[in-house]
């Protein structure tokens, strides 16, 4: 096996076809940080959502350091020397992002080097994951139209499993779900994202009762994250499924919300929590306590994982109701059917990217 040649990292931005309003923000653009490894004529690329600073200067300064000149199949070895060398600053916020970007950008290099799709490296046979499609992000002039434009395109599109945002106000979050559960009729999977909105348990409780009714499947984020130890105790009370860890950056937190006295749905993200290497790490207890895996969006990373270590769904945001806009980086989209992602057989992660793309919206 060859070794690593070289690594960079760059930005790329992208527009989205409309603004997103959240929490009382307007986000016209998604940035995402990228890190390509390159050794033996192949080229492993990693990537996740570039939402704090420094991201791109820790790889350059900190982690380029350690990957160049190791066994391209050394991946472990360097994800630990990563976690070292940082011990004394800390692993949250932009170093779990960089290290995750990098690892994910390793084992995408390995998996190409062998011919392999990542799937298959790691053991799956399954090739197709449900999808749960994020919609009906609020719209201040139209909050209702949005919701219904959004369900119908996607139930037009196929699409039988929904995820939309509530907390901000109940009156109109009842409205809102209402009109969702109105378009895709009962036999749809309908959950909802606090997005960390609640203090309390009691915040929690009350916003869910005033919504249960419409036959919700599981309230994710109830808190912010730090307080995923409250998360467990509203799940731990059985009055609804809690889905919880997407933004937790410790391989050690997920594994406590996976533990059999932590969540319902577990939420790991291999583009926060230090990559693939920490993916798998994470995982281990919510997978021996039979506990439903729901990876957090990226899902050209995390179904090949769901083929092959397990997980109930996967998250997209379908061109029919895109809030991310990471679909205008690949030169050919993934094979969706009735809601339903195929993995396929090209090496790595299998995308296809769009060089010129990557190029046009690239940034310092």
């Amino acid at each position: 096996m060859p070794c690593i040649e070289s690594l960079d990292a760059f930005r790329v931005v992208v527009p989205l076809p409309e603004p997103l309003f959240v929490w009382g923000k307007v986000i016209t653009e998604r940035e995402f940080v990228f890190a390509c490894a390159h050794a033996g004529g192949q080229t492993g690329i990693g990537y996740g959502l570039g939402r704090v600073a420094g991201i791109v200067e820790i790889i350059e300064r900190h982690l380029k350091p350690l990957v160049v000149g190791r066994p391209a199949h050394a991946i472990r070895p360097a994800w630990d020397a990563a976690r070292r060398a940082m011990r004394m600053v800390g692993e949250d916020g932009a170093f779990a992002r960089a290290l995750s970007v990098v690892d994910l950008a390793l084992w995408d290099l390995h998996a190409k080097l062998l011919g392999t799709p990542m799937w298959k490296l790691l053991g799956g046979d399954r090739r197709d994951v449900p999808c749960i499609a994020i919609a009906g992000y609020y719209r201040p002039d139209d909050p209702l139209g949005k919701v219904r434009r959004d369900a119908e395109a996607l139930a037009a599109a196929g699409y039988t499993r929904f995820k939309m945002p509530i907390g901000e106000d109940r009156d109109l979050d009842v409205q809102r779900v209402r009109a969702m559960r109105e378009v895709v009729g009962k036999d749809a999977l309908i959950g909802v994202d606090a997005s960390g909105a609640f203090d309390s348990v009691k915040q929690a409780l009350d916003a869910w009762r005033a919504i249960e009714r419409f036959d919700i499947a599981f309230l994710e984020d109830p808190f912010p994250a730090g307080s995923w130890q409250l998360a467990i105790a509203l799940a731990q009370r059985g009055d609804m499924r809690v889905a919880f860890g997407e933004s937790l950056s410790a391989p050690g937190a997920i594994q406590a919300l996976g533990s059999p006295d932590g969540m319902d749905i577990v939420r790991p993200d291999a583009t926060h929590q230090m990559g693939l290497t920490g993916y798998l790490q994470a995982i281990a207890p919510a997978l021996e306590s039979r506990k439903t895996i729901f990876p957090h969006y990226f899902p050209d990373v995390h179904a090949p994982l769901v083929a092959a270590l397990g997980g109930a769904w996967i998250e997209e945001s379908p061109a029919e109701a895109d809030t991310v806009g990471f679909r205008l980086l690949r030169a050919e989209q993934p094979v969706i059917r009735s809601g339903v992602w195929h993995v396929g057989e090209r090496p790595g992660f299998g995308i296809v990217w769009d060089e010129e793309a990557l190029q046009r919206f690239r940034r310092l």
